[in-house]
Order: C-alpha cells, then sequence, then structure tokens
C-alpha cells in the first residue's frame, strides 16, 4: 500500500523479509542494484551505531573524513576539528573496539568493492566522507523505524528520533558504571547537570 497507509504494528519480521526477498526476485537481472542498495543499508546502521556509541551529533559525524579516523594505535579514535565540532573546541572521540573494526570494515570493502567508493583512486583519499549522512537522515529513521514496526513513541511518552541516539549514549555511560564527570568530558557538555539530567535517564 501507500506509504502514508501502512500500520506499523501489523509489520513483522517475515513480512519485512518476504518484502525484501520479492525486491531481490525483481531485481534478478540487476545485481549490481542489489549490491548498491544492500551498502546502503550496512552504511545506515553503521552511521546509527557510530551515533548511539560515540554521542556525535549527527552533522558532526557528517564532517568527518577518512583522515579524522585512527584505527591503528591501541585506543582507537576519531579527531573531531574544532570547527565541526557544536562546541568549537575540537575533540578526539574514542571508539568501542566492535565499532572500530567495524569501521575498519567498512574502509576496507569500500577501496575493494566499486559500489562504495565515493572516489575510485586507491586508496581512499584522506578528504573522502567516512559515511554519507543525509541532511534528510531524521525522516529516513522515521521511514526505517515505520518499515520495522518499531513505534515512534513508546508506552511513556519518549520519542525515537536521531537526536535520542545521543540520550541513549549518556544513559550507556550511566549504566556502564562510568563517573559523571568523566561522562561529562565524554558528551562534550558544558554543565554536569546537563549530562545528568539531561541526557541520562535513571
Amino acid at each position: 500500500g501507500k506509504r502514508d497507509t501502512w500500520k506499523p504494528a501489523l509489520l513483522t519480521y517475515e513480512t519485512i523479509e518476504a518484502a525484501a526477498e520479492r525486491a531481490r526476485e525483481r531485481l534478478v537481472m540487476k545485481p549490481e542494484r542489489i549490491e548498491e542498495l544492500e551498502a546502503v543499508g550496512r552504511e545506515r546502521a553503521l552511521v546509527l551505531k557510530t551515533l548511539v556509541l560515540t554521542g556525535l551529533r549527527s552533522g558532526e559525524l557528517r564532517s568527518i573524513t577518512v583522515g579524522q579516523v585512527y584505527l591503528n594505535g591501541p585506543a582507537p579514535f576519531i579527531e573531531l576539528e574544532a570547527a565541526d565540532e557544536k562546541n568549537r573546541d575540537g575533540s578526539d572521540i574514542q571508539l568501542r573496539g566492535d565499532l572500530a573494526e567495524d569501521i575498519r570494515a567498512w574502509l576496507r570493502d569500500r577501496q575493494a568493492t566499486p559500489v562504495l567508493r565515493i572516489d575510485r583512486s586507491e586508496p581512499l583519499p584522506a578528504d573522502s566522507p567516512l559515511f554519507y549522512v543525509p541532511t534528510g537522515l531524521r525522516r529516513i529513521l522515521d521511514r526505517d523505524l515505520k518499515a520495522a514496526g518499531i513505534p515512534k513513541r513508546d508506552d511513556r511518552g519518549r520519542t525515537i528520533d536521531v537526536h535520542a541516539l545521543r540520550h541513549t549514549f549518556g544513559t550507556m555511560l550511566s549504566q556502564g558504571g562510568v563517573a559523571p564527570r568523566t561522562a561529562q568530558a565524554a558528551m562534550r557538555h558544558s554543565s554536569i547537570d546537563l549530562t545528568m539530567n539531561v541526557y541520562t535517564d535513571p
């Protein structure tokens, strides 16, 4: 049916998988299109994972280039330049081990797979964007939630949107036993009150 008549509560994992399989059958003669769509999905999932595990804002992640990602040392990190950060200080954003490995695999595959490469030269230029983070990511997430049958608002009135991923990051820090002052630094807040009373859900 039309998008505005979808009923997310009726969608199940099985119906979504069946729809995806039908789409693959229609595209059976266009393997390059299937590869392109799967790459888009993989990148989108990695964008969301990066947002929720770093606390980066979507605009900040959009600014990150390949040359700002340091994956080979004992503590992988992303270098966020002052001009691209909300508070204009510049920061080193630490990466959890599994996220660093995912990004490493993503960059490796972008070099090897033509459909993933933004620039066809080898290796990827340092000024290539790490990810394509669309300016309409909020709308895209809403559409994906609807397709997956995930309610946008829960029974407590909490809403899922792109910025909510940053709130999730703050709450995960608290759940993990991170000291409030350290959490404030990780979130790059000027006030510990903002970290603990706005971005942390007990």
